[in-house]
């Protein structure tokens, strides 16, 4: 019984998605049926958390009613408004299947037991990662338990760590307890484990534009064997969700770029804002992607209009999280990266750089962690620079040079001692590459894919 109930609460999640996204994706070609699932499982776990907050924000008692009332408006609404066109996907997602060969077939059976793989030791033990834990899981039971948002969380109340962490996901987590009526660790763990499943089928959609079946089911095995991926997709870390919506948020974004399909432009922007909403880091990534748009606009020939490329990259990922920002502005919620003094930063670099590249440099190039996926991408990187196959996977390798960049500036301005940085950095070395990681396979894909594009 309470299976079915998980199962009725993420059907609820991606209905209620597909709702918004039928409401602002009129284009006359329909997008994949699987594609559209997936893309409704983001948008619906985003609704059904950020209505969650709200009602807790404004002292709304949280309870199943309400979710559902809300959420059944919303499918009213965007049926009456559709109507016909309520019910529309691309049929040939279904036909294409029977025409993949036989390797394709292959390759897809081997995601789908890796995947399968992953859920069942999602379902099969509680928490087991602490940070997993005190950061995201147990503010989800206390929201869960008092049917409400706590005064003293946001005041600092002990018993909750990182209180300025975005609370997306921990609502969300309170939706499938009050649907199931219990707190139930494993099914919450399977839950963030559709993040691992939904990033690699958001992949293997935007490989599949440009690429044959085969070649865009290679590159998703790829990315579903990456040791320390599969093994944080069960374990409820944060940074598998936020990968999720940075691979929708930039890929989308890139996208549009080739294709000038403003759906594609809307989608990156909106994946971009909601992924701030998971991790601190999707903050970063959202500056990156600007400062990357920027110095594409301004170096390269794009037939957009890039002042309103421009414009709405930065103001509907930034609409999005300003209610974040103004609830952590209110109740003090800050950082405490930024508080030592930045008159010695030269000092620090000197002392810090090179342990941060060090630990950095033998935890990528572990392949008992990552594969070969970094050695690949300086392969693919230097092969770029002598012969680049795509001009426009530019994009990727300044995403990756700012978010990277933003790692290594709070390492060296965090005020805590030498040893406690190593410490730190050896406890987010194996997480934070993470939400790299589809950005890099996919420039190597471009890269290395030449002879499978897809005519």
């Amino acid at each position: 019984m309470i299976f079915l109930k998980f199962a009725l609460s993420i059907l609820n999640i991606i209905i209620s998605g597909y709702a918004i996204l039928r409401l602002f994706s009129r284009s006359k070609k329909e997008l994949p049926l699987g594609e559209v699932s997936i893309l409704s499982f983001g948008i619906g776990t985003a609704f059904v958390g950020l209505e969650t907050f709200l009602l807790a924000l404004f002292k709304r008692p949280l309870s199943l009613g309400y979710i559902l009332l809300f959420s059944t408006a919303l499918i009213i609404a965007a049926a009456l408004r559709l109507k016909k066109d309520f019910f529309c996907c691309d049929k040939s997602w279904w036909k294409q299947k029977l025409f993949y060969s036989p390797f394709a077939i292959f390759l897809l059976i081997l995601i789908i037991w890796e995947i399968f793989y992953v859920f069942l030791e999602s379902a099969s033990i509680p928490f087991n990662a602490w940070d997993a834990w005190a950061s995201w899981g147990f503010k989800a039971k206390i929201f869960f338990q008092e049917k409400a948002f706590p005064v003293r969380y946001c005041t600092g109340f002990p018993g909750f760590a990182h209180p300025d962490y975005p609370v997306l996901i921990p609502f969300a987590e309170t939706y499938i307890y009050l649907f199931l009526g219990q707190i139930h660790e494993p099914l919450i763990k399977l839950f963030c484990s559709f993040f691992y499943a939904g990033m690699i089928v958001l992949f293997y959609y935007q490989l599949k534009r440009q690429f044959k079946p085969e070649f865009a089911l290679a590159g998703c095995l790829v990315l579903a064997t990456i040791p320390n991926l599969a093994n944080l997709a069960s374990t409820a870390y944060m940074d598998v969700p936020i990968a999720f919506y940075i691979t929708g948020g930039i890929l989308y974004i890139w996208r549009y770029l080739k294709e000038k399909n403003n759906l594609f432009l809307i989608l990156g922007s909106l994946f971009t804002g909601l992924g701030m909403w998971v991790k601190n880091e999707g903050f970063s990534f959202w500056l990156a992607l600007v400062l990357a748009a920027l110095m594409i606009c301004f170096f390269l020939k794009l037939n957009i209009e890039k002042k309103r490329f421009l414009f709405v990259i930065s103001f509907i990922p930034f609409l999005i999280y300003f209610p974040w920002l103004v609830f952590k502005y209110y109740f003090r919620l800050g950082v405490t990266y930024f508080q030592g003094p930045l008159w010695g930063v030269f000092d620090l670099i000197k002392e810090r750089l090179p342990m941060i590249l060090n630990i950095w440099a033998r935890s990528l190039l572990d392949a008992g962690k990552w594969n070969i996926l970094w050695v690949g991408f300086i392969i693919a990187l230097i092969w770029f620079f002598i012969r680049p196959r795509e001009k426009l996977a530019w994009i990727f390798l300044l995403i990756t040079f700012f978010q990277s960049a933003f790692y290594f500036i709070i390492y060296i301005i965090w005020p805590i001692t030498l040893v406690d940085l190593e410490l730190q950095i050896l406890n987010s070395v194996d997480r934070l590459p993470l939400q790299l990681v589809t950005i890099i396979l996919f420039f190597i894909c471009l890269q290395s894919g030449e002879r499978w594009k897809s005519s």
